[in-house]
C-alpha cells in the first residue's frame, strides 16, 4: 500500500506544470524541429520577408493524443478567432512532444482541424533537438503501457526573439487575456513572472491544507453521528 502512495505520488509530481521561475527569459529554439514537408523549423519561425519578427505562441501537442489535444488546439484557434487580434500580429507553432512523431501524423492532425496555413506544425528530427525545447519550456510528460501520454495542457507565449515570457493553463483560453498575452511579448518577460512559480506552490499547498481540513471534518462530523445512533440504540 505504502509503495502504491508512493508511486502515486511520484507520479503527480512529475506531472506538475511548469515552473515559470525555472523558465521564463529563457530561448526556446526549434532548432532540429521539421514540418510534414521536411522544412527546417527554425527557418520557419525566422522574421518573414519585411523583416518584422512576431511574438510566437507554442502549443505543445502530440498528434495521437486521444483526449486534451485535439480540444487544446481547437480552444486556441477559436479564442484567437474571438479575439481582436490581427493575424500580422502574432505566429502560432504547435510542436509534438512525441518521439515517434511522424510526417504523416502531422499532416492528418492539420486536416483533422482545419489549421491555418500559416500555423506550423513540426516535430523533432533528432531527440536532443526534442529533450532542449522539452527542457527549455520545463515540460514533463509520462508515457503510459498503452503508449500514450499524461501531460500538462498550455500555451506558451514567445517574443519575437524566443525568449519565453509566459504561459498560459489550461485547454480553452478567455481571447482577452490571450491577447494581453500576446501584445505584453514583444516587451519580454514581466519582472514579476519569475515568481509565478511561487505563486503556484503556494497556491497547490494552500489547496491540499484546505483538502486534508476538509476531510478530517467529514470523517470527524461521521464519527460523531455514529456515536450518536449508537446511543440513541442503546
Amino acid at each position: 500500500m505504502a509503495l502504491a502512495v508512493y508511486a502515486s505520488n511520484a507520479r503527480a509530481q512529475r506531472l506538475l506544470p511548469p515552473d515559470p521561475s525555472k523558465t521564463i527569459g529563457g530561448v526556446v529554439s526549434f532548432a532540429g524541429f521539421v514540418d510534414a514537408e521536411g522544412r527546417d523549423g527554425e527557418s520557419l519561425m525566422r522574421p518573414d520577408a519585411s523583416g518584422r519578427a512576431l511574438p510566437w505562441i507554442v502549443s505543445p501537442i502530440y498528434t495521437r493524443c486521444p483526449h486534451t489535444c485535439s480540444p487544446l488546439t481547437t480552444g486556441l484557434r477559436t479564442a484567437l478567432e474571438k479575439s481582436d487580434l490581427q493575424g500580422t500580429e502574432y505566429r502560432v507553432v504547435s510542436f509534438s512532444f512525441d518521439p515517434d512523431e511522424t510526417a504523416e501524423g502531422l499532416r492528418a492532425f492539420r486536416a483533422k482541424l482545419q489549421l491555418p496555413d500559416t500555423w506550423l506544425t513540426v516535430r523533432a528530427a533528432r531527440p536532443e533537438a526534442l529533450e532542449r525545447v522539452l527542457a527549455s519550456l520545463d515540460f514533463r510528460t509520462i508515457k503510459n503501457a498503452d503508449g500514450q501520454y499524461d501531460h500538462p495542457n498550455l500555451v506558451a507565449i514567445l517574443a519575437p526573439d524566443l525568449r519565453l515570457t509566459e504561459y498560459l493553463f489550461g485547454i480553452r483560453f478567455v481571447p482577452t487575456q490571450l491577447a494581453a498575452a500576446v501584445r505584453r511579448a514583444p516587451n519580454g518577460p514581466s519582472p514579476l513572472a519569475g515568481w509565478h512559480g511561487y505563486l503556484f506552490a503556494v497556491a497547490g499547498t494552500g489547496l491540499m491544507l484546505s483538502a486534508f481540513v476538509f476531510v478530517s471534518v467529514l470523517l470527524r462530523r461521521r464519527a460523531r453521528r455514529a456515536t450518536e445512533r449508537t446511543r440513541a440504540a442503546c
